[in-house]
């Protein structure tokens, strides 16, 4: 069975690259301090313990996104230190070579709790690129990327995340993985899976019933419709008291970016001008600690 690379907590930005330029994934350890986690799942709980299933309409989504497994998104309004995660240097490091290249500014697309709970199927592996219909257009461009965090452990029975490794460069998109190149995300609590948006993965099947929990935090291309509608989830009040960088993000900002190869913008207009007007003189009060 393949494996995925597993490197250490301390291991750099290049690292992380060359592992993933290889495989389109790679597990980081003890991505996050033991108290980050547990101030996290402390906040979030209350929100899992309320969570009412969605129905997702047909069938096939309702199969794809779970029987059993607990959704929620807008975590930056679920939890404060949220934002610590979603701007960790390394991991916008990784954002800047993969996806900065093929749009200049990147933002935050989802940020979601999935929990998987006993008696949950195995999910279709697939990309995540495919969202978007001009990944047809621009097949060779990297429109998305994922890094899910394993807040609880992670095993082959509890629904560990299936990733193929090296399907970043199939050529073929029908092509279907055999059981021997499929590797299960096994990890402990406190560690990270990487996935490009061209990488077959999937949650895994939870048997033996103990909950399966990943922070999934993606970023997306900024001349693309994120996933999560964000403005939803928050509020002006709210992301004034974010830095310029978490705000950016989020899409408090203008889209521009002019180079020969990828002039676009500007997007998000607020009276012809950049949302940003609506910071100005404001000062963050967000305090990492």
């Amino acid at each position: 069975m393949a494996e995925v690379t597993h490197l250490p907590s301390n291991c750099s930005v290049p690292e992380i690259i060359e592992v993933v330029e290889r495989d389109g994934t790679v597990i980081v350890e003890d991505m996050v301090s033991p108290s980050w986690l547990a101030e996290f799942n402390s906040s979030v709980q209350t929100s899992i313990d309320d969570y009412a299933p969605y129905d997702y309409g047909d069938p096939e989504s309702i199969e794809f996104l779970g029987r059993q497994t607990v959704r929620l998104n807008g975590l930056i309004s679920k939890s404060n230190n949220y934002i610590e995660l979603m701007t960790d240097e390394r991991l916008l490091g990784v954002m800047d070579h993969f996806l900065a290249p093929n749009c200049g500014q990147y933002r935050l697309n989802s940020s979601e709790i999935i929990e998987i709970h006993g008696g949950e199927t195995a999910q279709d592996l697939h990309v995540d690129d495919v969202i978007w219909p001009v990944h047809h257009w621009a097949p060779d461009r990297l429109l998305q990327f994922n890094v899910l965090l394993a807040a609880t452990d992670f095993s082959a029975t509890n629904g560990a995340t299936q990733v193929v490794p090296g399907s970043h460069r199939w050529n073929d998109p029908e092509r279907v993985a055999k059981p021997e190149e499929i590797a299960h995300a096994i990890m402990t609590a406190g560690s990270a899976i990487l996935v490009s948006g061209k990488t077959l993965h999937g949650g895994g099947a939870n048997t033996s019933g103990e909950r399966r929990r990943a922070v999934c935090t993606s970023y997306v291309l900024g001349w693309l419709r994120s996933q999560e509608n964000h403005f939803l989830h928050t509020s002006l009040e709210q992301a004034r008291d974010w830095p310029e960088r978490v705000r950016q993000l989020m899409g408090y900002d203008l889209y521009s970016h002019y180079d020969d190869d990828l002039a676009a913008g500007p997007l998000g207009y607020y009276e012809y001008r950049s949302p940003a007007v609506l910071f100005e003189g404001t000062p963050s009060s967000f305090d990492p600690d």
